[in-house]
């Protein structure tokens, strides 16, 4: 071989060895970098294996924690006294407490609740229900984020007794304190009649006289059936039984009774409805006895200053929102403003023989029906008493969330009564 050949040779044989050299040493480079990067990526690993081994014990003790808050909530509602309901955006119950399934007497899980209520409520007002079972309860509700509800029922049964119990009582004890005047209000009546039964006896008395006698008795005795009664009717508070009637049957039974008052009285009343076939829940006699007094009350204030002037009766039968308004007007002196402020309360009475009970009983009757009786007055203009009373009482079931609009006892109703 010639010495140019082996020198090629050798030339070859060095680049080959250089190649190798440079081969390995970049081999050793990519073997640092990756041991560098496992090192990083079984670090990165491990860290997080270590989060999410922290999550899943937070996780985990959060689960136990809302176990815990839902089973102290489940121990709540079945300890309280109070019934809750949950309603769904379909009316659909799908959670209830032992208490209001207990107050409703059935499984309420799954049914829909105004089918609940028009099958459970025999009665209900703007403050309470009454159920068929005889409950009383008074309901609120609160809505939900998930557009359902939350319905809280509190028995208010034994609290409404007590307040009727101690109502009645207040009643008697202020009948106990006029027990005086009452006494001498019987006896003034009492005497008449003992005193003219005694004439009839007489042999000679003239027919005229005796027939005189007669009536003086029979006015007398009325006058205590009058008194009696109306003690009686307060004493009880306006209590009666609910019978379902019409307003034709209340304005025409009204219109019967007092049309020989009207006559002797030389009155002249004008009933101003077009709500005939409105139904009303209550007494229609009680409610027909309260249009009278009033009426009398009109007759006797428009004549107590002058016997031949024409009295003037008004009665406007209207709807203001959620209740019945019957507002009977008319012309006579007025009432001023203390007299207002006393007229319904019992014996408190400025005209002469009067009892004082008539505007109480009145009063207590409209109560008695959910409702009240109002009055405004102004001296020489005359006065206006409002009979007003809840419509479709007992009958009225309220879709979800809906609330009534209660009657203000001052004398309004979020608007202002005619």
């Amino acid at each position: 071989m010639s010495q140019n050949a082996r020198f090629q040779q050798q030339s070859v044989v060095i680049q080959d060895q250089q190649s190798l050299v440079n081969a390995f040493e970049r081999f050793s480079q990519l073997s640092e970098q990756l041991q560098k990067s496992y090192q990083d990526l079984d670090r990165r690993s491990a860290e997080l294996t270590a989060e999410l081994a922290s999550s899943r014990n937070e996780r985990s003790n959060q689960l136990a924690e809302k176990e815990q808050l839902a089973d102290r909530l489940a121990k709540l509602l079945t300890a309280l006294p109070a019934g809750v309901v949950v309603v769904d955006e379909h009316d659909r119950i799908h959670t209830s407490n032992e208490a209001a399934e207990a107050f409703f007497e059935m499984s309420l899980q799954g049914r829909r609740w105004n089918h609940i209520l028009q099958t459970s409520i025999e009665s209900m007002d703007a403050e309470d229900v009454v159920l068929k079972n005889g409950r009383i309860l008074s309901i609120s509700k609160q809505a939900l984020d998930d557009a359902g509800e939350i319905i809280l029922m509190n028995d208010v049964s034994n609290t409404r007794l007590l307040q009727n119990l101690a109502s009645r009582q207040n009643r008697l004890a202020s009948m106990g304190q006029m027990a005086a005047g009452l006494a001498h209000q019987l006896r003034t009546p009492l005497s008449s009649a003992v005193l003219y039964a005694s004439q009839l006896d007489k042999l000679d008395i003239h027919p005229g006289q005796q027939q005189k006698a007669v009536e003086k008795i029979r006015t007398s005795l009325r006058y205590l059936e009058k008194l009696i009664n109306d003690m009686l009717m307060y004493a009880k508070g306006g209590e009666f039984n609910d019978v379902s009637f019409s307003l034709n049957k209340l304005l025409v039974t009204f219109n019967a009774r007092i049309e020989s008052r009207l006559q002797m009285s030389n009155t002249q009343l004008k009933i101003i409805s077009s709500m005939d076939e409105i139904i009303l829940k209550g007494s229609n006699d009680a409610l027909v006895s309260v249009l009278c007094n009033l009426a009398e009350n009109a007759i006797e204030a428009c004549h107590a200053e002058d016997s031949d002037k024409q009295c003037l009766i008004e009665l406007e039968v209207y709807q203001q929102m959620d209740h019945l308004i019957l507002a009977m007007r008319d012309n006579g002196p007025g009432l001023t403003a203390e007299q207002q402020k006393h007229i319904f309360e019992p014996f408190y009475s400025e005209r002469t023989g009067g009892t004082g009970l008539g505007l109480a009983v009145a009063q207590s009757i409209v109560q008695a029906h959910h409702g009240d009786l109002l009055v405004r007055s102004s001296l020489e203009r005359g006065s206006s008493f409002y009979l007003c009373l809840p419509l479709n009482n007992g009958e009225q079931f309220l879709p979800s969330g809906q609330m009534t609009t209660p009657l203000n006892m001052a004398g309004q109703k979020s608007g202002e009564i005619k």
